[in-house]
């Protein structure tokens, strides 16, 4: 998997690709080796993609990444158990943190929060209309502060026939929710501050019986069109 973050130091911008693959280094034990490799966009001649010592132990890593400030965070699996990654894109640099046990696979994402990364989990959604929000508070301590968080009982219609999966974030901090199990045509957008979530018809969308999936990027993915 493959994403670009931007260094606001020397104003760059580099892609950075995620790789994993399966190992058997030991009998009976099932392991993953994973690199991580980027290159620098609209470099000279001489730019090749450069192997970056991860200094921490091999992971999965989860499709999304948020973008906070020349730091790209994504959410990973270490066996059987979730961490937090971040990739300094001025230093080249990875540090790994454990997130609170009371987050589940497959209800789990990532957002902005205060200028913060924020983990989401969400079990109860379709049936509560309840999100428990983990905050960072201290990167040095890995300290996390929670947040429960419940729609309105007006709102619920919306999350109550669908099971969703958050797919980034609007540049206005809303989280983008996206159907899981169906073909593209509804998402919705909800406010972390507001605890408000509206919905949002796509059309026009591809014939269905035509696409098997359809993917939504949030406009926090997108900085402007460059040509190199």
């Amino acid at each position: 998997m493959c994403h670009i973050g931007h260094d606001p130091v020397h104003d760059q911008y580099k892609v950075v690709c995620k790789a994993v693959r399966e190992s058997e280094e030991e009998v009976g034990e099932y392991m993953v080796m994973s690199e991580r490799w980027v290159f620098l966009l609209g470099g000279d001649g001489s730019t090749r993609w450069k192997n970056i010592s991860c200094g921490s132990p091999p992971h999965i890593p989860l499709r999304q990444v948020v973008n906070i400030n020349g730091r790209m965070h994504y959410l990973a699996l270490v066996r059987l158990n979730f961490v937090l990654v971040s990739f300094d894109i001025i230093s080249e640099e990875i540090s790994v943190r454990q997130v609170p046990e009371d987050i589940f696979w497959p209800e789990i994402g990532l957002a902005e929060y205060g200028g913060n990364i924020a983990v989401l989990s969400y079990p109860n959604l379709e049936n509560k209309g309840v999100i428990e929000l983990w905050v960072v508070e201290d990167e040095e301590k890995n300290m996390w502060r929670s947040k429960t968080l419940v729609l309105h009982p007006s709102q619920m219609h919306m999350v109550n026939s669908s099971r969703l999966r958050v797919q980034g974030t609007t540049r206005n901090g809303e989280v983008i929710f996206a159907p899981r199990d169906t073909i593209l045509f509804n998402i919705f957008l909800y406010d972390l501050q507001k605890n408000h979530m509206r919905k949002i018809e796509i059309k026009g969308t591809p014939n269905r019986h035509l696409t098997q999936s359809c993917e939504v990027l949030g406009l926090d993915d997108v900085d402007n069109l460059i040509y190199l």
